[in-house]
């Protein structure tokens, strides 16, 4: 699973959600802000901190050891303008410590300020969240299960996904602090809360990207694929499902399960062209494809039977995406085909090929054959 282009990937996702949540964080931000009255009156000072200014609000609070919320906002703008700034707060010892404190403290309203802060300062390096990980871990850890409020909740999260998505040395100390197993725990036990679960499935996706490093095939055949596969399709939820298979071998699944996971693909398989689950579809095929080479007739028999209750047309399925000019999918789709045809029972497929002889009626992109 590890490969030399996994930090580069690493990055990309996590600054796609960096600029997912950065709108969002800044609303919530400004929000808070709102509600204190005079400091409408300072939004440029807040909104324009030098790496002198930071530093200077972390020593004072540091010295004072406690941080009001006019501190904690102006951290949490200034965590977000720059990666300087970020760096210059972290080498004030000490200074962190207070964030923890009052985060951990019986404020409400100062406690979520002092999460933005955490969840602001983990978009620094590896080093940086290396340090926020062991400060703070374990309390965003347990505040994910035990404070009832999804706002705090889903911030401690990010700030979880943030580190872990950093590289190595943050998501072990994470491990190290019962952060996996939080997680898991979260994916089969979390009902009624649609926004903490998409979180969860995002953050169990971030670590599967270090493969075995810190899960086992046990957890993830006992715990992980089953709940993804009987969950609410959606993209993390294939992600993990594709990931998870992969680390397996595609291999040691139960009965249920792997229909679970057909019926989850064959969803994909049934939606318009254009739908926006391009992404979907090829992990989608991919999944039954090496489900279908790996496993016996039988699950073949249940996809051509899945086929025909849900009106997919295998040849339609192709031209569609021929017609459009979507190489790589029609690439995953012959691999795909090939399989089916290879593993099938030839009574099962004769019978499918009736209904849709899709190996006469593909029209094959002209860059194909070249």
């Amino acid at each position: 699973m590890l490969s030399t282009s996994e930090p580069k990937i690493r990055e990309l996702k996590r600054n796609e959600l960096r600029w997912e949540r950065q709108l969002h964080r800044k609303t919530d931000l400004d929000i808070n802000r709102a509600g204190l009255g005079e400091m409408l009156r300072e939004v440029q000072d807040i909104e324009n901190l030098s790496c002198a200014e930071i530093k200077g609000l972390a020593s004072r609070i540091k010295r004072r050891k406690h941080a009001d919320a006019k501190d904690l906002l102006k951290l949490s703008y200034g965590f977000q303008q720059s990666a300087e700034n970020i760096s210059e707060f972290i080498r004030i010892t000490g200074a962190i410590n207070v964030i923890v404190k009052v985060f951990t403290g019986s404020d409400s309203d100062l406690q979520q300020l002092a999460a933005e802060c955490l969840c602001n300062l983990s978009l620094g390096d590896e080093v940086c969240c290396e340090k926020v990980a062991m400060f703070a871990g374990t309390y965003l850890i347990t505040f994910i299960e035990t404070v009832n409020n999804t706002r705090l909740t889903c911030t401690c999260v990010w700030t979880l996904q943030n580190m872990i998505s950093s590289g190595a040395k943050a998501a072990k100390v994470l491990h190290s602090q019962g952060s996996v197993a939080r997680f898991c725990h979260l994916l089969k036990t979390t009902r009624n809360n649609d926004q903490l679960l998409a979180e969860i499935f995002t953050t169990i996706d971030l670590i599967l990207d270090y493969g075995l490093l810190f899960i086992s095939q046990e957890t993830i055949v006992v715990d992980i694929i089953p709940t993804a596969s009987s969950s609410t399709p959606s993209l993390s939820g294939i992600r993990i499902i594709y990931k998870s298979l992969f680390l397996t071998n595609f291999e040691t699944l139960d009965r249920n399960t792997l229909h679970d996971i057909l019926n989850n693909c064959i969803g994909y398989l049934k939606t318009e062209l254009g739908s926006g689950y391009y992404a979907e579809r090829i992990l989608a095929i991919r999944i039954l494809g090496n489900l279908i080479a790996k496993n016996d007739r039988s699950l073949c028999e249940a996809f051509l039977a899945g086929c025909q209750k849900n009106d997919i047309l295998l040849s339609s399925l192709f031209n569609s995406h021929s017609e459009a000019g979507e190489i790589a999918i029609c690439r995953e789709l012959l691999w795909f085909y090939g399989n089916l045809f290879g593993t099938a029972n030839e009574t099962d497929m004769q019978k499918y090929l009736k209904r849709d002889n899709f190996v006469e009626n593909l029209i094959v992109p002209r860059a194909m054959l070249n």
